[in-house]
């Protein structure tokens, strides 16, 4: 009896552990930024860290290239995308959204952007 008792206990920690550390999907989004400004840049990189659904962002100078990641997000767009980027949406182009691990992540360098 015991160790039935024991072994049920064991099965509920197990099950109780895995549905903790369950995460929802995770998505990315890439693009490419018309930013001049150094400044500005490093700046919208700061920001996005800032955002709650966002676990990693990448904002690469040299290639005006933008990376991120989401988290605890259920559907992700362009355009939720777009509102993260704020006042620089306007600056971005060859804009990718996906699911991370599923769909294909364009490589760069981006050619035959449609947005």
């Amino acid at each position: 009896m015991r160790t039935l008792l024991l072994l049920v206990c064991l099965v509920f920690v197990s099950f109780a552990s895995k549905a903790q550390t369950t995460e929802g999907p995770k998505y990315f989004a890439q693009c490419m930024l018309d930013i001049d400004d150094q400044t500005t840049f490093q700046n919208l990189e700061s920001e996005l860290r800032l955002n709650p659904y966002v676990q990693v962002v990448r904002l690469d100078w040299i290639s005006k290239r933008a990376f991120l990641l989401t988290k605890d997000l259920s559907s992700f767009s362009i355009e939720q995308f777009r509102s993260w980027l704020g006042e620089h949406a306007t600056n971005a182009s060859c804009i990718q959204v996906g699911l991370h691990g599923t769909d294909p992540v364009n490589p760069y360098p981006f050619t035959n952007c449609e947005n």
